[in-house]
Formats: structure tokens, C-alpha cells, sequence
């Protein structure tokens, strides 16, 4: 009985070990500027807050809009927060952006995910 006890014991250690509890440590986006399927005009930077601090050197965003393809953005160097990336946004034309993170928490845990935004026709007077 106790060869038993103790393989059980085992296996839900290696359980425990390879299914931590959900969520924990993983980078997942708590909020975004601009929030995804937001229509906006022009943002002038883009700002993600995830739910945990991050390796902000080994984390990395790529804006894909509807003419310039694929830019990789260069994160601002004085974000405000542990948990939060901000980048400043060359100028947009109107059309459909996909803004692809993927990030590194100070755990170990990557993660990676896409926030979509739409710029609008800027119309003077409003």
C-alpha cells in the first residue's frame, strides 16, 4: 500500500507541475488603447496593459495595416508600468489594423495574441 500512496503522491505532483492554475503568470491583455474593434481617428501611440509583469526586452508588437504590410514597433523606453507597453503609431490612413503582441512575463510564461482596430476618415469639425 505505501509503493501506491507514494506513486500517487508522484503523479499528482507531475500533475501539479505540468497544469499550473489558469492563468497564472501568463501576459494576457487587461486593457488597450486603442481597445479591440475600436474604430478610431489616427491614434498617435498604442498602449497594452497586460494582467503581469513583463521581460519588456524580450517582448515584441508588429502593427499590420491595410497599405504598409508588416511593422515591427519599437516600444517607447519610459513605460509607465511593469505590466504596460506603449509604443508611439506612425501616422495612419484610414483602413483596418491588426496589432500582433507577443509577450514574455517575468515568470517565464509567453503568450501571444492579436488586438484588431479600425483608423476612420478623419473629418474636420467634429
Amino acid at each position: 500500500m505505501t509503493r501506491i500512496a507514494g506513486l500517487v503522491a508522484l503523479a499528482a505532483l507531475v500533475l501539479a507541475i505540468a497544469r499550473p492554475g489558469q492563468g497564472e503568470g501568463h501576459g494576457i491583455v487587461i486593457d488597450s488603447t486603442p481597445k479591440h474593434q475600436e474604430t478610431v481617428t489616427a491614434p498617435k501611440r498604442l498602449v497594452i496593459r497586460f494582467n503581469s509583469r513583463l521581460e519588456k526586452k524580450l517582448c515584441s508588437v508588429t502593427l499590420v495595416g491595410p497599405q504598409q504590410g508588416a511593422v515591427l514597433l519599437v516600444r517607447q523606453e519610459d513605460d509607465p508600468a511593469p505590466d504596460t507597453l506603449v509604443y508611439p503609431l506612425p501616422a495612419l490612413k484610414p483602413g483596418q489594423y491588426r496589432v500582433k503582441w507577443k509577450v514574455l512575463a517575468t515568470d517565464g510564461h509567453v503568450t501571444e495574441g492579436v488586438i484588431a482596430f479600425t483608423v476612420a476618415e478623419d473629418t474636420p469639425g467634429k
